[in-house]
């Protein structure tokens, strides 16, 4: 292969596929008090037998920046690139810790790009995403093509099963809800599920029988009929039940169907008994493209290209005025603005903003600027961007083509924005493409992190024309 993968060892591969595809593997550490053990030099049966004895709390740590850096360098032979899939940022520092070796490869070797990507997924979940691209780079595949193979998994895969108490997620720390219930239900087995990296609970169960039961009824429900269905049982010293939740998925007539046990780096996180599937089923390549190019179509003409091309990511919350903000740069530069609420009712009509419609979106929108960037037009995307995690696709697609990123979070007083949106249900402003009320703000408030890399800062109670000409001397190169 022509392209190096490197990953963590969080997605818990099965040893004989890390081996068939050349993977690079980059241990986690785990902590029993004052002994320290490298993911996977201790036997899993092993690790779950001292932690069901442990009484104090495990931990884990993540693969340093050197750590990384030394992977990079071991991969990099008789390559042409590299590309490292981390698992989701949202609860680690591992993509962190290999974006700082990159850095520092760079350096050492500029004429080898190397790519970091954060998945945003979670074990065999992240892991199938790792495999999409080992495959599609043995295929023949470039640097891009593995990304873009990489993508197209991430934004499908997901994970659902079910732990035999929280007593271990409540002590990790890492799923900060489930503290605030673990202790009064103890005999309970709660389904979990992770859509991507978004953990959250699905149903509690009083049963191993019946949550085995629920697992595969709830899985075939999330199905979609039509479409290569890949599958992964995990399971965290739990053989026999993996054995019988695998013969059972033979049902659903999976393409490709594997047994891995969890590592203990993931196992000290939901203890021993857990047992779970990951699974995504292959994008439909004609649906993704037909969305593809609906968007295309809705915006011609294209303005001229520019060399270098400009990336401007909006970042706000509901009634910041990023609409209003765009508006405003398309007045004044050749450039397209691609705005997430006009294009999801363009694909679905009448959006209902589920996790899955809006994967779908945001991997249409992205594939649109991607080629926009391509051709050298330069484009806006109006999205809320709240998190760091949605935002770094956008970072990465900006140095894969050379743009320049201009990054601009929008915000108003939350008085104001409220009477704005409040306004907004009152009476539909000709084009304003937006559902959001009070209620989406108040809600959405939470989940907006700071942004990771130098912006600009607009306050949209006033006169916004002095930062309209700051982002276009800024896509000037100023």
């Amino acid at each position: 292969m022509r392209i190096a993968i490197v990953t963590d060892s969080s997605a818990c591969l099965p040893r004989e596929l890390v081996d068939r595809y050349g993977l690079t593997v980059v241990p986690h550490r785990l902590h029993l008090g004052d002994q320290s053990f490298e993911d996977g030099t201790i036997p899993p049966g092993e690790f779950y037998a001292r932690l069901e004895s442990w009484r104090g709390r495990a931990t884990t740590s993540s693969p340093s920046p050197g750590d990384f850096l030394e992977a990079f360098r071991r991969a990099a032979a008789g390559r042409e690139a590299i590309l490292c899939l981390t698992f989701s940022a949202r609860y680690s520092a591992t993509y962190s810790a290999a974006a700082n070796a990159a850095r520092h490869f760079r350096q050492e070797r500029p004429d080898l790009p190397l790519q970091v990507l954060d998945t945003r997924c979670l074990a065999m979940a992240h892991g199938f995403v790792v495999l999409a691209a080992a495959r599609a780079a043995e295929a023949g595949a470039d640097l891009e093509g593995a990304v873009r193979a990489a993508q197209a998994v991430a934004a499908e895969a997901a994970l659902i099963g079910v732990v035999d108490t929280l007593r271990y997620l409540a002590m990790s720390g890492r799923v900060p809800w489930v503290a605030h219930w673990a202790t009064s239900v103890l005999q309970i087995k709660p389904i979990l599920a992770a859509d991507g990296e978004e953990i959250r609970l699905v149903e509690r169960v009083r049963t191993r029988r019946r949550a085995l039961e629920r697992l595969l009824a709830i899985f075939a429900a999330r199905l979609r009929g039509g479409r290569p269905l890949h599958a992964a049982v995990m399971h965290a010293a739990a053989p026999e039940a993996a054995a019988e939740l695998a013969r059972r998925l033979e049902e659903f007539r999976p393409v490709e169907l594997l047994v891995t046990e969890f590592t203990p780096v993931m196992g000290v996180h939901v203890g021993p008994g857990f047992l779970g599937i990951a699974y995504y089923q292959e994008p439909s390549e004609e649906a993704a493209d037909a969305d593809v190019a609906r968007i295309e179509a809705s915006l011609s003409p294209l303005p001229p290209p520019s060399q270098p091309p400009t990336l401007v990511v909006l970042v706000g919350l509901p009634g910041a005025g990023k609409s209003t903000f765009a508006r405003s740069l398309r007045e004044r530069a050749p450039i397209v603005v691609l705005e997430s609420d006009r294009f999801r009712k363009l694909l679905f009509g009448r959006p209902t903003y589920s996790p899955e419609e809006s994967r779908r979106l945001f991997r249409a929108l992205h594939a649109a600027i991607e080629r926009l960037l391509a051709r050298g037009v330069s484009c806006v995307l109006d999205a809320t961007n709240l998190r760091e995690e949605h935002r770094r696709p956008l970072y990465d697609m900006a140095e894969r083509h050379g743009a320049r990123l201009v990054l601009v979070h929008l915000d108003a007083p939350p008085e104001v924005v409220r009477q704005r949106l409040a306004r907004r249900r009152q009476a539909a402003t000709p084009g304003d493409w937006s559902d959001a009320g009070p209620e989406v703000y108040e809600r959405m408030r939470e989940a907006l992190e700071p942004i990771g890399r130098p912006h600009l800062r607009v306050d949209t109670t006033g006169d916004v024309t002095e930062m309209v000409e700051q982002v276009l001397r800024a896509m000037k190169g100023e």
